[in-house]
């Protein structure tokens, strides 16, 4: 009653904001849209009680909230209060309680400094398009340090062991007991507090090259064409003592003190595709024109990803980022990381360093280099090879996707047994009804008691529709972003028996099929398979051609958030 007391009075307020403007700014406008003579005084909204304009600029966005701050001294005071950005914050940081703005000044500054990334903690789930089996990170703020943080999530099963169905000898049940846990000790994402305007692209005058030359090697010898083309040069020389232009700040990379001391890695924002480029590309085969995430995983965001690393080259351009909010994509977004390695001797020994890079006998491991790829930038540097260079698109899940329903039992993100592969983990969909469904129109047949009639009820509330069971991580025959097993329906009409043999007795058994391939994901194909309902937390599929029964159980996302 509150609530609805509050918008419908101050919903109003809320819409004639921008209206307002110019009136706030001392500027006003004639019905025909004209300038008029500045307006004298305070403005109207100044006027109000503080309370009220709190409660008005509660409902603004963050960038809505930084232009009525910029009107005046007194709307400023207002906008910038701590509780209302400290607000912004908690709505993007599920599972912790954010109550101090440490290290920063403010809340205002601390949603500044990790802006726009605060949909990193928002979203939580991400999973990558690197090589084919991808991996699965959780996304959180830690507030003791002020930083967004992600690690890898991974999986082990506690037993090994498998033993013969009863109701035939024949098939094995493998054993699963899964251990899921954060891999901590190496982060994949650590974004610490620090002033958005110092943030640059690696290149000339970057700190974070540590003043050393770097000689960049690939595989692509074209002379026209360098990862680093429009990232910055890859030799970096000593600060200049007048810094070059700093880039677009949502085009620039951010760089992550995650790695040791020869491993470097930046956080990179992806920019949108368009419709027609999402259309034109997935319908090519495997990997779809290099969109991700891929067109089984529904998205209302695809972005360009990396295509197994043959293009990789391509997402460095200025294309494949964003130039403005409008075409930011807050669903994904990328992460680079490479290697260096210090080359012996200095910059004016040139002799010796040509003769290291040139001999093939020096690193067999690496392409031939000539004499001219060594562009000699500072004689005074000591020189370091950059190798090794990954760049993996990464994108999340919407909520709805994985969140269970009453009706919807099964969504959610799973862990699965897969054997040699070890364990995968993966997105199970229930889509939504076509036609709305209604529960209450399930009404007692004739002599039916009432626990039957609940019973029915019951089951023909749950067990309906489509079942898709999607790879976030997999392995070289399946990879990620492909689907593992489908069930066309969980009803009546996929119904193969109700099991009465231990362990599954009283165990729904719907007709599924499998998704198998040989290895590099070629020769791909559905096989017969079966699917065993244990619970809403756990499953089982029945591989019929090879006779083994394999689990797949729920994993509670939400408890790796808090950090310890």
């Amino acid at each position: 009653m509150l609530l609805d007391c509050i918008l419908r009075y101050c919903a109003p307020l809320i819409s004639r904001i921008f209206k307002m403007a110019a009136d706030l700014s001392k500027i006003g406008y004639d019905s025909w849209g004209k300038e008029k003579e500045a307006a004298t005084g305070p403005s109207r909204l100044e006027l109000l009680p503080p309370e009220l304009v709190y409660n008005i600029l509660s409902y603004l966005s963050p960038i809505d909230l930084a232009a009525v701050s910029a009107t005046s001294r007194t709307l400023y005071t207002r906008a910038t209060a701590d509780h209302l950005w400290q607000a912004l914050i908690q709505e993007n940081v599920p599972g912790v309680q954010v109550k101090t703005p440490s290290p920063c000044q403010s809340f205002k500054a601390l949603y500044q400094t990790h802006d726009p990334r605060w949909f990193l903690p928002k979203y939580k789930i991400w999973f990558s398009d690197g090589d084919l089996t991808g991996r699965l990170i959780i996304a959180r703020y830690d507030p003791r340090r002020g930083c967004i943080e992600g690690y890898q999530l991974v999986a082990a099963s506690r037993s090994r062991t498998s033993q013969p169905w009863a109701a035939d000898p024949n098939i094995m049940i493998h054993s699963f007991d899964p251990v899921v846990q954060l891999h901590l000790d190496k982060p994949v994402i650590q974004l610490d507090a620090f002033d958005p305007a110092e943030a640059h692209h690696f290149g000339p005058g970057s700190q974070s090259y540590g003043g050393i030359t770097t000689i960049k090697l690939s595989r692509d010898r074209s002379r026209g064409f360098s990862p680093d083309e429009d990232a910055g040069p890859s030799r970096s020389p000593s600060p200049p003592k007048n810094s070059a232009p700093k880039a677009p700040r949502l085009s620039c990379e951010i760089p992550m003190q995650n790695g040791s001391g020869s491993m470097y890695s930046t956080f990179i924002l992806s920019r949108l595709l368009t419709e027609p480029e999402i259309q034109s590309r997935t319908s090519e085969p495997f990997p779809y024109g290099s969109v991700w995430p891929p067109p089984t995983v529904p998205s209302d965001q695809r972005v360009l990803g990396t295509c197994l690393h043959r293009f990789q080259q391509q997402l460095l351009k200025p294309e494949s980022r964003p130039s403005c909010r409008a075409n930011l994509s807050d669903k994904t977004f990328r992460i680079r990381k490479w290697l260096t390695m210090r080359v012996p001797g200095n910059n004016s020994d040139n002799a010796s360093i040509r003769n290291f890079f040139t001999s093939p006998t020096t690193i067999p491991s690496l392409i031939p280099v000539t004499a001219d790829d060594l562009d000699i930038v500072d004689e005074n540097l000591p020189l370091r090879l950059h190798i090794g260079e990954e760049i993996a698109t990464y994108a999340t899940l919407d909520p709805k996707l994985y969140t269970p329903t009453k009706e919807k039992p099964f969504r959610g993100i799973w862990v699965g047994d897969y054997s040699g592969h070890g364990c995968e983990f993966l997105l199970l969909v229930q889509p939504d009804d076509k036609v709305p469904f209604d529960p209450d129109a399930i009404q007692p047949r004739g002599g039916e008691s009432t626990e039957d009639f609940e019973k029915r009820k019951y089951e023909e509330t749950v067990y309906r529709g489509r079942l898709d069971a999607i790879k976030l991580t997999g392995d070289p025959n399946v990879p990620r972003g492909e689907a593992t097993f489908r069930v066309d329906d969980l009803g009546d009409g996929g119904l193969v028996k109700v099991c009465e043999d231990e362990p599954f007795a009283g165990v729904r058994m719907v007709r599924s099929e499998g998704h198998v391939a040989s290895t590099g994901f070629v020769l791909d194909s559905f096989i017969e398979s079966q699917l065993l309902l244990v619970s809403h937390d756990r499953l089982a599929q029945y591989w019929i051609e090879w006779g083994h029964v394999s689990f797949f159980e729920r994993v509670d996302v939400d408890r790796f958030l808090a950090p310890a």
